[in-house]
């Protein structure tokens, strides 16, 4: 086959370009660190690589998640420690006020400074995180309770506003849930029923009585304080209750009072009774105050055991992170060394092809002038 000149160029330009494209590309690999700088170049590697990006990203989110679960929790704690550390005080003041050696006018002056351990619940109850109610549920954008107040200004009642029972949860991981939130009925609002054992009731009662207790309360024997309250202190029902009856719903009553978890009825209630100057209404309440305490000592337990899950969560992301990091490296990262090396080689054909081309390229007619 005769080779002409024509052909002799051709072939020398396409050289000197690939010659130049492969110099282009690990001269791109140096300044960049990486060896995939387009889909062509490894696509098996590129596949791999945005892989272990993703799933890097999604550690990134869970880091995150358990970063905003984290400080509500800790929040949450915080504020419950310090409901706790009043009710310590409270219950102080519940002795004094039991004390015989008490007369009304000091009562009164214990009953105000449990009107500012009030004041200081409600406080607490309204605490936000990063403007979010943090016991109100899944409403957070509104304050949980609603203080019924008196001409004075003194809070009679709370009231839920809205569902405070909401479940607010975090993704932490691949497929792990975990709550942040302690929704505020099970710190600020009392058991909604209480399960009666109906035969233990009966016990010691008239068959009469017996079979009028299952009457009133059915025969699941669930109540309500409403309910009951509704039986004791609303109009006689008919045909009226046997005193052995009534008093037998009073120590229900009672009883059911001590298993109060509300540290709003415990502080009302305790008010109240040294409001009235009476020593056995402000020792019954002790009862009561402890249930909360207890109950805030259990759910601060709760909390704590969530954040040490955060954490040790965090600490597997970020090992995690770590070999995945290193593992995308691997994939990823050029060997320096060897780039350079190459870059160096690919120089020298480059520049032996230009030298080459010089004997391959027939004069012109510049070269006569």
């Amino acid at each position: 086959m005769r080779v002409t000149t024509n052909m002799s160029v051709s072939t020398l330009v396409t050289n000197i370009d690939r010659s130049y494209q492969h110099m282009s590309q690990v001269q791109g690999q140096l300044s960049s660190g990486s060896r995939l700088n387009r889909l062509s170049d490894d696509p098996a590697a590129v596949e791999r690589s945005l892989a272990l990006r993703s799933e890097l990203r999604n550690i990134e989110q869970y880091q995150g998640n358990i970063d905003d679960g984290s400080g509500w929790l800790q929040l949450t704690e915080s504020s419950l420690s310090e409901l706790e550390s009043l009710f310590v005080e409270a219950r102080g003041l519940a002795v004094q006020g039991a004390s015989s050696t008490y007369n009304a006018s000091q009562r009164d002056a214990i009953a105000d400074q449990v009107d500012q351990y009030l004041e200081q619940a409600v406080s607490l109850s309204e605490a936000r995180y990063r403007g979010r109610f943090i016991f109100a549920g899944t409403q957070t954008g509104s304050a949980p309770y609603r203080a019924v107040r008196d001409t004075n200004g003194v809070v009679q009642s709370l009231a839920a506003v809205g569902d405070t029972s909401g479940s607010i949860e975090r993704e932490i991981a691949d497929g792990a849930l975990i709550q942040v939130n302690v929704p505020g009925n099970d710190v600020f609002e009392a058991p909604p029923s209480i399960e009666i054992s109906l035969g233990t009731r009966a016990e010691g009662l008239a068959s009469a009585d017996a079979e009028r207790l299952r009457s009133l309360f059915g025969d699941d024997g669930t109540i309500t304080l409403s309910e009951l309250g509704a039986v004791l202190d609303g109009p006689e029902p008919d045909p009226p209750l046997s005193p052995s009856l009534r008093q037998e719903l009073v120590d229900l009553r009672q009883e059911y009072q001590a298993r109060d978890t509300s540290p709003f009825a415990a502080l009302i209630a305790l008010r109240q009774a040294l409001r009235g100057n009476d020593p056995s209404a402000v020792r019954a309440t002790l009862g009561q105050i402890d249930a909360v305490r207890e109950n805030l000592s259990g759910t601060r337990g709760l909390v704590g055991a969530r954040v040490n899950r955060l954490e040790a969560t965090r600490s597997i992301n970020e090992r995690v992170a770590t070999e995945m990091n290193t593992a995308l490296s691997g994939v990823e990262d050029i060997d320096l060394a060897a780039a350079i090396v190459n870059l160096q080689a690919e120089q020298d054909v480059y520049q032996a092809a230009l030298s080459s081309g010089s004997a391959v390229v027939p004069k012109s007619l510049m070269d006569f002038i």
